[in-house]
C-alpha cells in the first residue's frame, strides 16, 4: 500500500493518504501556542484602534460622495429642457 505524507498550508495538519482511494489514514494535528493574556489582550485593543480607524474613513468618504452627489444633481437639473410638450411618438406619425 503506497501512502502519501502531506501537510494541509493552512492549520499545518500532516496528514497520512492513501495513494489508490485518496482516503486519509491518519492525520497529526500541530499543536496550538497560546500567548499570554496581555498579549493578547494588546491584540485586541490594537484591532479595535484598527477598526475605529477604518469606521471614521469610511464615514468621511460617504460624507464627500453625499457631496458630490448633491453637487452633480444640481448641475444636472440646470441642464434639463424646460420643454413641456409630449414627446412625438412612432405611431402619432403615421
Amino acid at each position: 500500500m503506497e501512502k502519501h505524507e502531506i501537510i494541509c498550508p493552512c492549520c499545518e495538519t500532516k496528514l497520512q493518504v492513501d495513494a489508490k482511494t485518496g482516503e486519509v489514514i491518519w492525520q497529526e494535528k500541530k499543536a496550538k501556542e497560546f500567548g499570554s493574556l496581555s498579549d493578547m489582550v494588546k491584540g485586541l485593543n490594537a484591532q479595535k484602534q484598527e477598526q475605529e480607524t477604518l469606521f471614521k474613513k469610511q464615514n468621511e468618504i460617504q460624507k464627500d460622495r453625499k457631496r458630490l452627489l448633491d453637487e452633480k444633481f444640481k448641475e444636472a437639473k440646470k441642464h434639463v429642457d424646460k420643454d413641456t410638450s409630449k414627446p412625438l411618438r412612432d405611431f402619432d406619425l403615421d
